[in-house]
């Protein structure tokens, strides 16, 4: 700001230095030496310069994708009144996204910005269980997928008690970017081996060998292992 040439008082003069400068903080003397042929003295004037001061802000997140964000606040935690640009945080998309803060005028306070991290969310993934033949013993259900999202299921444990297929839902525990999944685990009936009879054969006849798969597909073994 320039300084006036004129007191309140009608005394001209000239002031040294010449002009405010409020390029640092600190307090500054301006001198003010009145016009010869005037009955006045000189005189000092103080001029105060505050520093600029950065506002200050608990960064929130990080967010995970389509979770509801905290709200921006006008104020920062040491007092400085302003706005935010953009207005409010967006976790639609994973990414890191800069905020900026702009102090209102009037107010010794600089510029600033917060970096606001959203997580994609980790499909849980886990080894397909079965199938299972009716009354088999099936295996457990893992809390923890494969790649470390831990959770609980729904049922929380297979059944084999009834032929079809069941579907168990995975639902991650809070605080991880996750999303639930489900799988889908089959139960068969069990198939009877099937075998073309063989014989009659008379005393002492070669008899034929029995073939270790059936003829609808099932191998194993016998016992006895060959006709007598």
């Amino acid at each position: 700001a320039s300084l006036p040439s004129t007191s309140t008082n009608g005394i001209n003069g000239a002031w040294s230095p010449a002009a405010i400068s409020t390029a640092s903080a600190g307090t500054s003397t301006y001198t003010f030496t009145p016009t010869g042929g005037q009955c006045a003295i000189a005189v000092n004037m103080n001029v105060l310069v505050n520093d600029n001061v950065i506002p200050t802000f608990t960064t929130p997140g990080p967010y995970c994708a389509g979770a509801t964000p905290a709200t921006l606040s006008t104020t920062s935690s040491n007092g400085v009144n302003g706005t935010w640009s953009p207005s409010s945080i967006s976790t639609a998309a994973a990414g890191t996204t800069v905020y900026y803060f702009t102090p209102t005028v009037g107010q010794c306070a600089a510029n600033t910005n917060i970096s606001v991290v959203v997580n994609d969310n980790l499909v849980p993934a886990f080894t397909q269980p079965g199938p299972y033949c009716v009354g088999a013993t099936p295996s457990t259900l893992s809390s923890t997928s494969t790649n470390g999202i831990t959770g609980i299921w729904s049922p929380s444990a297979i059944s084999t008690a009834s032929v079809g297929t069941a579907t168990y839902t995975f639902t991650p525990d809070g605080g991880q970017c996750a999303t639930t999944v489900s799988i889908n685990v089959v139960v068969n009936a069990p198939t009877t081996p099937s075998f073309t009879a063989l014989g009659p054969y008379c005393v002492g006849a070669t008899p034929s060998m029995l073939a270790t798969t059936s003829t609808n597909g099932i191998t194993g073994t016998w016992s006895p292992a060959v006709i007598n």
